[in-house]
């Protein structure tokens, strides 16, 4: 009798276990898949941002990133491949701005950085940028853009 007592805790209590882990478990899964899906939103769209040189607009399409100092004359133009939901790979393919040196131009052509996203809010997101050699360029928030081109 004593055997069967404890034998049907036991039961009841592994039962019980296996319940609240999964049940643990939804909510951290279904974070982790909504976070992810947040930074969808923000591989196709205008932005803005501040930059030392004033407020920069991004127009960025399915495969391509156009960041504009003054519309449509200043500009740089990227190619944008998204290694994950909140990760892209920028190479610069064009520069157009008279404030970079013609030095400046030369080094970035075919320079690849890494767009990391890492918070997302309602009208915009967080992020770091990072060369390909690991180094930090840049941090900054930018902003859904509401006016127009």
């Amino acid at each position: 009798m004593k055997d069967k007592f404890w034998y049907q805790i036991k039961s009841n209590f592994n039962l019980k276990s296996i319940l609240l882990i999964i049940l643990l478990l939804i909510p951290a899964y279904n974070f982790a898949l909504n976070n992810n899906n947040k930074c969808d939103r923000f591989h196709v769209g205008t932005f803005i941002y501040e930059s030392k040189v004033g407020k920069i607009i991004i127009v960025r399409r399915e495969k391509e990133e156009i960041d504009y100092r003054e519309y449509p004359n200043h500009y740089i133009r990227q190619s944008v491949k998204w290694i994950s939901s909140c990760t892209a790979e920028k190479k610069t393919l064009e520069m157009n701005d008279p404030i970079l040196s013609p030095d400046s131009i030369n080094k970035s052509l075919n320079s690849i950085t890494y767009l990391h996203i890492l918070e997302t809010f309602p009208d915009g997101y967080f992020y770091k940028t990072m060369s390909l050699m690991g180094e930090t360029d840049s941090y900054g928030k930018v902003q859904l853009y509401k006016g127009s081109l």
